[in-house]
């Protein structure tokens, strides 16, 4: 491929462009001996002004040869160790000038990021984070898309949320937080939602301190919750949220932040997430203190609380089993009393009144006895 007249050599880059599509072709082609380093020798030739333009077609077309192989798991690891491959595909994604040579760029790195076995390599790569971070903010779409499904595999690793989370200040973190709310593109919005999730559910104490303090980042997932079109958005941010509750507690420094990112996101009822984290939060005692006085919280519960849709139960006895264990702290009894809110929950689901069996849960039910229970810890207060 590197010694040939010109013109034949394009011609055969490109019939292997298409050939390398055929799956049963991919492991074999990728195999053969020198192909890989004549590949990389097209890709990062400079053209000649007298061919420029033929010249860049063929650079793109033997990217997109990688591109197809990537695509084989038998190739993957093969491909992330070769001599000089990756370090050519960080710098065509940095600094190409073609729109469609980045984008393959970025599908070689997703690609290869799939396979377990490459994840904590390439994390570890120089230049490779920084990189992706860069293609998140490209003019392309589909290079913003392939950059963001990239971020979204590599944070499947526990060992890579760490080093991501903290990588350049929340350098990652706030490009994915950009993405989130600001990207036209659907699948770039799931991708970033989706990354920032795989990172919360990975996570370290570390991961959890990077996310919790980067600025906005909670109250960015909240919104997303809320105001995304898309259903996938709104679900991974939603149990993006639910996990970091999971670590996030009084006294660290965010849990304020965390505490206004759930009221903010209570108003999600689709799924259970941001009311089961309100529970989790409940059930830690040093926890409580800080929810009842958070404004708004309370108010937040109750209207959980008082859902009396056919789809809404779960959902409702969560924010009940929630209330519950707050009344549980002695020092902040005389506030939920005085919240108009706690108290018309409390009353409804325990005194049934004549005719409204129907709408309003019977006595003896574990919502009911939840709700005696909370009341009777209150009782002294009223």
């Amino acid at each position: 491929l590197t010694l040939c007249c010109p013109l034949a050599v394009r011609k055969v880059i490109k019939i292997m462009r298409y050939f390398s599509r055929v799956l049963s072709a991919m492991e074999p082609l990728a195999q053969q001996s020198g192909l890989v380093d004549a590949l990389l020798y097209h890709m990062t030739k400079k053209p000649h002004s007298v061919d420029y333009e033929d010249e860049i077609s063929s650079r793109v077309d033997a990217i997109a040869v990688v591109v197809n192989l990537a695509c084989a798991e038998e190739n993957k690891i093969m491909l992330v160790y070769h001599p000089g491959l990756l370090d050519a595909i960080i710098n065509i994604a940095n600094h190409d000038p073609i729109d469609e040579a980045r984008e393959h760029a970025a599908i070689v790195l997703m690609n290869l990021a799939y396979a377990e076995e490459n994840k904590v390599h390439m994390v570890n790569q120089d230049h490779l984070l920084d990189t992706l971070v860069h293609l998140l903010s490209d003019v392309s779409p589909f290079t913003r898309r392939y950059a963001s499904a990239a971020l979204f595999t590599l944070a499947c690793t526990y060992a890579n949320t760490a080093v991501m989370a903290r990588h350049c200040d929340g350098g990652i973190l706030e490009a994915l937080r950009k993405v989130l709310l600001n990207d036209p593109i659907d699948e770039a919005r799931v991708n970033a939602a989706e990354a920032l999730f795989n990172m919360a559910r990975n996570n370290s104490d570390d991961t959890v301190e990077n996310m919790g303090n980067h600025p906005r980042l909670l109250a960015s997932l909240a919104h997303s919750v809320l105001t995304d079109y898309s259903a996938d958005v709104r679900a991974y941010s939603a149990r993006a949220l639910e996990w970091l509750s999971a670590d996030i507690h009084h006294p660290m420094p965010c849990h304020r932040i965390l505490l206004k990112a759930l009221t903010t996101a209570s108003q999600w009822t689709k799924t259970t997430c941001i009311a089961e984290a309100l529970k989790m939060q409940a059930s830690l005692s040093e926890n409580r203190k800080p929810m009842v006085e958070h404004p708004g919280l309370l108010d937040a519960l109750a209207a959980l609380s008082l859902l009396d849709g056919i789809t809404d139960d779960e959902v409702k006895t969560c924010a009940i089993s929630a209330i519950e264990r707050l009344s549980k702290e002695t020092s902040t009894r005389h506030i939920m009393v005085k919240n108009e809110g706690v108290m018309t929950a409390l009353t409804k689901a325990t005194f049934v009144e004549d005719g409204a069996d129907d709408v309003t849960p019977e006595e003896g039910t574990p919502n009911a006895l939840l709700m005696k229970t909370a009341l009777k810890n209150l009782a002294e207060h009223m």
